[in-house]
């Protein structure tokens, strides 16, 4: 059995400044709370300097961020809906600023919210794909939506999960 370290990639920077800003805040709260790993790859950088950030922070464009993370990754096609082509590729542009993603200690993306900002907005049932709702509940407590053992999405209902073998709290 194999225990993932969980990682939390923000694709930075959303285009709303106060939606950028509070994805750091909670960034910092999940480092300095839970002692997991974040980072930042800034693909759209538009809000200035980011400073004192407990991880790493690097440059990318979205064509290497969806041919790395996204584009044909088995793994996030089985755990989000719409399919990364879908959800990341609109009208043949890029659109991925603003989202975070789940990666595990390889950098493999197993999870990424398909919405940038909160589901005000969007239409009902969108929470579970926003990248701030998202944040919300793991920086609380990361077991309120994710198995950092396996790294597998939960929806509240789980109490076991048979990839790892791990109960929840």
């Amino acid at each position: 059995m194999h225990t993932w370290m969980m990682m939390v990639r923000y694709y930075g920077d959303a285009d709303v400044r106060g939606w950028h800003d509070h994805t750091l805040q909670l960034l910092r709260t999940l480092h300095d709370d839970h002692d997991i790993v974040v980072e930042i790859v800034r693909i759209d950088d538009q809000h200035g300097p980011i400073a004192d950030f407990p991880g790493d922070v690097r440059a990318s464009t979205p064509e290497e961020v969806y041919e790395r993370d996204l584009k044909r990754n088995n793994t996030l096609n089985q755990s989000i809906e719409p399919t990364p082509s879908e959800a990341f590729k609109r009208y043949g542009k890029l659109d991925i600023a603003g989202n975070v993603a789940v990666a595990d200690d390889k950098g493999a993306v197993h999870w990424a919210s398909t919405l940038p900002g909160y589901a005000d907005g969007y239409s009902p049932g969108a929470g579970k794909q926003t990248s701030l709702d998202f944040l919300e509940d793991i920086s609380t407590s990361p077991s309120n939506r994710i198995c950092v053992d396996c790294l597998t999405l939960i929806d509240g209902n789980e109490n076991f999960f048979p990839n790892c073998g791990h109960n929840l709290p």
